[in-house]
């Protein structure tokens, strides 16, 4: 395997799609079964390095059968629409409240504004294609996707977004929650927590929901696989409330500004987004009064 393709356990795989052109800033995931499954699909720009990371492992892409695309912010979801022409016979199993973002015109063309404004920069994931509507599978938590010799296990897991999904594989115990909770960095739990539509409450429902599947393993979207999964879900439980309570307290005192509240924090909570996850409980605590 390269650099970009890593064996993760049994017949999972970890994909770098090299995010931004940075290794290491993000996983997808390959269960290599007789119905393939892509868990992911990065931004716009992933699908190439994607298509290699198949060649890789030895999956035609006619072969891949099924695309879980787990939320739809664009590093996750952004390159559905292209990867619909090269992957021809995949389902894309999206959550009900993301659907219409990557099969509307209108929808996706706003999802992508607000992701260039929060970035800062122009085409800071690309540019998404159209996701075709007749590709798709609306999902909302508990279906299951036939993966040829056993079966993935939908779960609702909002708070990150209200759109997120994760995913169980009875398999390997492998729980897929990608960012439903939090980011694994290094061996270190960092929230992520991003404008407009994380909510606190949701979010640590879904975790204690996970915590009660006792996986063996979480695959995190960043970056790659846990190793102690319910230790991460309960770390990540105590964590949350007191990152949003860190960030109110730094806003009682320095008001809205990110850059200040960020300058002001402690080198635990210091993340590659770390920006835009104060801005994302700012605008939590805008939403709630708080």
């Amino acid at each position: 395997m390269t650099p970009r393709v890593a064996h993760a356990v049994d017949d999972v795989y970890a994909v770098d799609p090299e995010l931004m052109g940075t290794p290491g800033a993000l996983t997808l995931y390959l269960v290599d079964t007789p119905a393939p499954a892509l868990v992911d699909t990065g931004s716009a720009n992933s699908p190439p390095r994607i298509l290699e990371a198949l060649e890789e492992v030895g999956v035609a892409p006619a072969a891949v059968e099924h695309v879980l695309v787990t939320h739809v912010h664009l590093d996750h979801g952004g390159g559905a629409g292209a990867l619909a022409e090269s992957l021809p016979n995949a389902t894309f199993h999206v959550h009900e409240r993301g659907f219409p973002y990557l099969t509307d015109p209108e929808k996706l063309s706003r999802l992508k504004r607000s992701v260039d404004r929060a970035m800062g920069l122009e085409d800071a994931y690309g540019d998404p294609e159209l996701l075709p509507a007749d590709r798709c599978r609306v999902v909302s938590g508990g279906e299951r996707v036939d993966l040829g010799d056993r079966e993935l296990r939908l779960i609702d897991a909002p708070g990150h977004a209200p759109h997120h999904f994760a995913a169980l594989d009875p398999a390997t115990d492998g729980l897929f929650a990608i960012d439903a909770a939090g980011m694994f960095l290094a061996g270190e739990m960092r929230p992520t927590t991003p404008p407009p539509d994380f909510d606190l409450e949701a979010n640590l429902e879904t975790v204690r929901r996970l915590r009660a599947l006792e996986p063996s393993v979480t695959f995190y979207g960043h970056v790659g696989p846990g190793e102690d999964a319910v230790a991460e879900l309960d770390r990540y439980e105590a964590m949350l409330p007191e990152w949003v309570e860190t960030v109110a307290d730094r806003r009682d005192r320095l008001g809205d500004d990110v850059d200040a509240i960020v300058e002001a924090l402690d080198g635990r909570w210091m993340s590659p987004t770390v920006g835009r996850d104060v801005a994302g409980v700012l605008d939590y605590l805008d939403r709630t009064d708080e």
